[in-house]
């Protein structure tokens, strides 16, 4: 029987790891809100600043952490993002008021930029080449993961709190470690290589090798400003809608259960997209297969358009959106790779999460505002067909640093 390469082994790690931060941070703190809103006095304007805090932390950080992932040893770094992370999900039992609460948040958001998708995504840069959309894909299930799970144990703590602080901290503790002592930062430190496979049987597009486009390089290219604009837009238009479900469910007449029904085909749909688009990206040209991601979320937004007329093409919509979402949620990481693997990774995958989580923040509020001013959300949808349109043309126009293509230094074709 073959050995199973080690590489799979940590990818398997990563995605309870995943699951933990994403599961905690995205889904377990909303369930919490409500209960410290009534602890706290707050009112909902000010729970709703508490993401917004999050996101925007994430964001700033992500560029420093990602340069430091290019300069320090990327495995103590997740150690300490992961003790952080356990630390402080056990700490917000401690949170006294309003204003520790913000500053909470900021920290979290510092520790999951350590132990998250820059991280995971630069290990997985190291171990693969042949197949590094699938494990990208792969990884990426832990979001799911994370969603079913940790909204659960919050809220099995009822209206305590504190409570469920300590539960999410022991479930934390148990999804983390364990597979923290299955990460190691290359293949040669347990004697092996990209892929499992011997440098000397792989076929040569699949080469191992590295950009030598440094990050001020590629701040100075426009191509650079062409994947920033589509990754953007593919998250401000994920983003936007995933914040605004339930009140575009509502203005089509769906209770709660229904709206939580389209949601869960979404969500089912989201993980055939990410193992799908992951296993294409491995296969044909990236760039083309991320072309494919964004047609897909564009006939997505075409048929919820068409679903404000007539509620029957919500499930269509939910599948087709789901698939589209998973896919361009790890076609987007792959295709940075592919262009930008090398020396300033790191960096640079930092500077595309800062923008994907700003254009992903705005999204969210710039839906909500257009429904709130026009009452419908027909102009926010035709705001994304454009953007998405325009997102598919520079797609296309994206063309592989001039380096690469005479030394031939990039790992799969892009």
């Amino acid at each position: 029987m073959k050995k199973i390469y080690y590489g799979w082994w940590m990818v398997l790690g990563m995605v309870f790891m995943y699951a933990a931060t994403n599961g905690i941070a995205m889904y377990a703190f909303s369930v919490m809100r409500p209960l410290q809103i009534k602890a706290f006095g707050l009112d909902p304007q000010s729970a709703a600043f508490l993401p917004t805090i999050l996101f925007v932390t994430v964001a700033l950080v992500s560029p420093f952490a990602g340069r430091l992932f290019d300069r320090l040893d990327t495995r103590r770094m997740i150690i300490g993002g992961t003790f952080a992370i356990i630390a402080l999900t056990f700490g917000q039992v401690l949170v006294p008021n309003y204003g520790a609460l913000i500053a909470y948040y900021a920290l979290f958001g510092t520790a999951m930029t350590f132990v998250g998708i820059i991280s995971f995504m630069y290990l997985i840069n190291h171990w693969f080449n042949k197949h590094r959309g699938l494990a990208a894909g792969v990884l990426l299930l832990g979001s799911s993961l994370g969603g079913i799970v940790f909204p659960k144990i919050a809220a099995s703590a009822g209206p305590d709190w504190q409570q469920a602080c300590i539960r999410l901290g022991v479930a934390c503790a148990v999804f983390m470690l364990p597979p923290l002592l299955l990460i190691k930062n290359r293949p040669s430190d347990v004697g092996s290589y990209p892929d499992g496979i011997d440098p000397a049987n792989v076929e040569a597009k699949y080469a191992a090798g590295g950009s030598n486009i440094t990050l001020k390089q590629a701040l100075a290219s426009p191509t650079f400003y062409l994947v920033l604009f589509v990754t953007g837009v593919l998250w401000f238009c994920i983003n936007g809608y995933i914040q605004n479900h339930g009140f575009i469910m509502k203005d089509l007449g769906l209770d709660a259960p229904a709206a939580a029904k389209v949601l869960g085909v979404f969500s089912s749909m989201a993980i055939l997209g990410k193992l799908l688009f992951g296993y294409l990206s491995d296969k044909f040209d990236r760039k083309y297969i991320m072309v494919l991601s964004i047609i897909t979320m564009t006939a997505s937004v075409f048929m919820l358009q068409n679903a404000l007329q007539d509620s029957a093409l919500l499930t269509p919509f939910a599948l087709v959106f789901g698939l589209g979402f998973g896919g361009a949620f790890t076609i987007i990481q792959v295709w940075v790779s592919d262009i930008y693997a090398g020396r300033s990774f790191g960096a640079i995958l930092g500077i595309v999460t800062m923008v994907d989580t700003l254009a992903g923040s705005a999204g969210m509020i710039t839906l909500g505002s257009m429904r709130k001013a026009s009452d419908s959300y027909a102009g926010s949808l035709n705001l994304l067909l454009i953007l998405c349109g325009i997102a598919i043309v520079s797609a296309f126009l994206v063309r592989k640093p001039a380096s690469q293509v005479a030394t031939g230094t990039l790992p799969v074709n892009a």
